[in-house]
């Protein structure tokens, strides 16, 4: 069972129901330590002030927001003023349709737990995922995590309750900011054959989608490198066949090229 990070309330209208949040992933990342190439010692980072050189001690650093070409410093104090308030509650402002929320505001997943096996815990927890589930609803809100305040999308997750923290619609990429698609009178638009055949080429390739199908090639690679250096000579991974292939001619060649390839495989 991984550790719980955050315990409190998840609330809607007059219903509450006692959780405690789970992150929904495993860190797996290969991570290196910085070393000196000759000495093979680690690496230190110190703290050094660019006015005299000497290190500064954690208590003596300070907050300082570039604004204008200047530095605003603020105080502990300050900064603690205008923190969130930091309540033990998920509150629920709305429901809205799945469908409804662009996938790109989704940023980091957790699972909601009911935080004792008490029957009025249970109850409560089975009410919200099975009414959630039925509806096909997600639940919008807030909640304080580590001095921050996040939106969160809250909705049944097979037996689970599931959690994703969001971004906020200011945090994402105007599309109109971005000029890079043609409109339908460019020469590069795209012709009724190609789209036809592209289509057929993504019927081809349709499957079930199995989530264990999929592995992180490179950490495998990472750490068979990384064995591979004990006691003997480090083996390069082999270049994939798929970065030698050679480009198509042109666009419709290369989709009847790729479809025949997929009906070959199947």
């Amino acid at each position: 069972m991984p550790a719980g990070i955050w315990s409190g309330t998840l609330s809607f209208g007059l219903v509450a129901v006692p959780v405690r949040m789970v992150s929904a992933t495993r860190d797996l990342d290969v991570r290196f330590h910085q070393i000196d190439l000759e000495t093979g010692a680690r690496i230190r980072i110190r703290r050094i002030c660019e006015a005299d050189g000497e290190e500064v001690a954690w208590e003596d650093i300070g907050r300082g927001y570039e604004l204008d070409g200047q530095l605003v410093v603020l105080s502990d104090e300050e900064l603690d003023a205008a923190a969130p308030e930091r309540t033990h509650t998920i509150g629920i402002e709305e429901f809205v349709d799945l469908e409804a929320i662009d996938p790109a505001q989704f940023d980091h997943p957790y699972y909601l737990l009911p935080s004792s096996d008490s029957e009025g815990t249970t109850r409560a927890y089975r009410l919200l995922r099975d009414a959630m589930a039925n509806t096909n609803q997600v639940a919008i809100g807030r909640v304080v995590l580590r001095s921050n305040e996040y939106l969160v999308a809250v909705r049944e997750h097979g037996q689970l309750l599931a959690l994703s923290t969001m971004l906020f619609a200011d945090e994402l990429r105007d599309q109109e900011e971005i000029d890079a698609i043609p409109d339908a009178s460019d020469p590069s638009a795209v012709k009724r054959s190609e789209l036809a055949q592209a289509v057929k080429l993504i019927d081809a390739m349709t499957r079930d989608f199995d989530p264990g199908s999929y592995k992180d090639h490179h950490r495998e690679r990472l750490l068979s490198l990384v064995d591979s250096k004990r006691g003997r000579r480090a083996v390069a991974p082999v270049e994939s066949e798929q970065t030698k292939t050679e480009p198509a001619p042109d666009l419709m060649a290369a989709l009847k090229a790729s479809l025949e390839r997929v009906r070959r495989e199947q």
